[in-house]
C-alpha cells in the first residue's frame, strides 16, 4: 500500500525566505498571465527530505518567449531548450517550458524539444524518480506520477522507465546517479545499476568539464566514499584518464577510503591529496598526478596545491621515526628543514601555517593518532626562524663582495646551502658568521 502524500503545506512553510515570496510572485505571475507554474527536480526532492535547497527552478506552461515579456529581467540562458533565467532583485530562477525531448544522438542534449506538451510529459522526460515531483505553490498539491515518494522514503536512486535508454539519452546521467549515492546516503536500485556498465560508452561522449565538476562534488560530499567506490568499479574516470587506476588491493581501498570524510571539505586540496595516493598507491606518483589533473581539465592552482599536499605528507612519512621523538634539537631541526622551510618556499608565508595544519590532518587520519609534532612545529613558527632566502643575513651582493671572483651562477647555490646552515643552527644566521662559512668552504 502506498503510504500517505506529504502535506504540501508543510514543504511549502520549509521553503525560507525571500526565496518562499519570490515563488509565490513567480508563480502568480505566470498565473496571472494564462500559464501554469511549478517548482520540480531536486527542490521538491530536498524538501521532501526535510533539507533546505540551494536554488529552486520552476516548470511553466508558457513559452519562453511569453516568459520574456511578462517578466522585467530575464536572461536567456539556454531558450533553444525552452530555459530563461529570471532575476529578482540579486537572486535568479530559471524558468522551463514543460518540453518534451526528441531524439538523443550525442549522449548528452536532445536534437530538439517539443514545447506545448502536457506537466505529466515534461515530468516523463526527466531522469530519475526522485527528482520527477512538481509542487504547485498556488493549488497546494503535489505531483508524484512515477512513485518518487517511494524511492526518496526507500532511497532508491531508479530511472524513470528503462535504464538503458535513460542512460543512452544523456551520458551524465549514471554519474549523477552515483553522486547522489553520497550526496544523498542513496543506494541505487540494481537495474539502474547494471546500466552504468552497459552504457559506459554513452558517457565517454560527456565532456570532461562536467565529469571534473561531478568529481569534486563527490569528493566534497560528507560521506564521499560510496560514490568514489562507484567511480572506481565501474572505471568512470578512466574513460577520461589514461593512466591506470587503483593499484591497492579493494580491503585497502575500502578500508583507507572510508576515512575520507574524516578530513575537511574546505579547502579540496586535502581531499584531493588524500585521493591522489588512493589512485595511484603512492605518495610520490608525480607523472601521474600530472596527467590525471591535465586530462581532467584541474586548474594549475588545485593542481599545484594538492600534488604538493600529497608528495610533502609522503616526506613526512619518511621521517615519521624522527618527527615522533620528544622534543629536541634533531626533531625541531627536522621540522625546520622538511616541514616548515619547504611550505613556505611554495605558498609563501601567509598561508604556511594553514597548510601545515592541513598535512597533520592528513597524518591524523593516515597514521591514526594526532600528530605530537604539529604543537613542536607550532613553536617553532611563532619563533620566526629564517625560512626563506630573503630571510638570511647575507645576500649576493654580500659574498661578491667578499669574493669578487664568485662565478655569478655559484651565488645561487651558496645562497641555498647557507639556508639549509642555518635551518640547522638558526643562531648562526649572521652575516659574518655565514661568510666566515663560505670562506673555509664549510658549506
Amino acid at each position: 500500500m502506498k503510504s500517505a502524500l506529504p502535506n504540501p503545506q508543510e514543504l511549502i512553510s520549509r521553503i525560507p525566505e525571500p526565496f518562499q515570496s519570490d515563488l509565490y510572485t513567480l508563480t502568480q505571475t505566470i498565473q496571472n498571465a494564462g500559464g501554469s507554474a511549478y517548482i520540480v527536480g531536486g527542490s521538491v526532492r530536498d524538501l521532501v527530505l526535510g533539507k533546505i535547497p540551494k536554488e529552486f527552478d520552476l516548470a511553466v506552461s508558457l513559452i519562453p518567449e511569453h516568459v520574456q515579456k511578462i517578466f522585467k529581467r530575464v536572461v536567456p540562458t539556454g531558450i533553444k531548450h525552452g530555459t530563461v533565467t529570471v532575476l529578482l532583485e540579486d537572486r535568479t530562477y530559471e524558468l522551463t517550458t514543460f518540453r518534451k525531448d526528441e531524439d538523443y544522438k550525442d549522449g548528452r542534449r536532445p536534437e530538439s524539444v517539443s514545447f506545448g506538451v502536457t506537466l505529466s510529459e515534461d515530468l516523463r522526460r526527466r531522469d530519475f524518480t526522485m527528482n520527477a515531483l512538481a509542487l504547485d505553490l498556488l493549488g497546494e498539491t503535489l505531483v508524484d506520477e512515477h512513485g518518487g515518494l517511494e524511492d526518496i522514503r526507500a532511497k532508491i536512486i531508479r530511472t524513470i522507465g528503462n535504464p538503458v535508454h535513460r542512460f543512452q539519452e544523456d551520458g551524465l546521467r549514471p554519474v549523477r546517479a552515483i553522486r547522489f549515492v553520497s550526496s544523498l546516503g542513496f543506494h541505487i536500485h540494481p537495474d539502474t545499476a547494471n546500466a552504468i556498465q552497459t552504457c559506459r560508452p554513452v558517457t565517454a561522449k560527456v565532456s570532461t568539464e562536467r565529469i571534473h565538476d561531478e568529481f569534486l562534488k563527490m569528493l566534497t560530499c560528507l560521506e564521499p566514499s560510496a560514490s568514489l567506490t562507484y567511480l572506481k568499479n565501474y572505471k568512470i574516470l578512466e574513460l577520461f584518464h589514461s593512466t591506470p587506476m587503483y593499484p591497492d588491493p579493494d580491503h585497502v581501498w575500502d578500508l583507507r577510503i572510508s576515512f575520507l570524510s574524516l578530513l575537511p571539505t574546505e579547502p579540496d586540496r586535502i581531499r584531493l591529496a588524500y585521493f591522489l595516493r588512493m589512485a595511484f598507491g603512492s605518495f610520490s606518483a608525480y607523472a601521474e598526478w600530472k596527467k590525471f589533473f591535465k586530462e581532467l581539465r584541474f586548474s594549475n592552482k588545485r593542481t599545484k596545491e594538492a600534488q604538493f599536499l600529497c608528495s610533502k605528507f609522503g616526506e613526512i612519512l619518511e621521517h615519521s621515526e624522527t618527527l615522533q621523538k620528544e622534543n629536541g634539537t634533531e626533531l625541531r631541526h627536522t621540522i625546520r628543514k622538511i616541514l616548515l622551510s619547504p611550505v613556505c618556499q611554495f605558498i609563501g608565508k601567509e598561508q604556511t601555517w594553514e597548510f601545515c595544519e592541513e598535512l597533520g590532518k592528513l597524518w591524523e587520519v593516515w597514521v591514526g593518532s594526532p600528530p605530537a609534532w604539529l604543537e613542536v612545529a607550532r613553536a617553532e613558527w611563532r619563533a620566526t626562524p629564517p625560512l626563506l632566502l630573503t630571510d638570511l643575513q647575507i645576500n649576493g651582493n654580500d659574498i661578491l663582495s667578499e669574493f669578487p671572483q664568485t662565478p655569478p651562477q655559484r651565488l645561487g647555490p651558496l645562497l641555498q646551502a647557507c639556508l639549509q646552515f642555518v635551518l640547522e643552527f638558526p643562531e648562526q644566521n649572521e652575516r659574518e658568521s655565514l661568510i666566515h662559512k663560505i670562506r673555509d668552504s664549510q658549506i
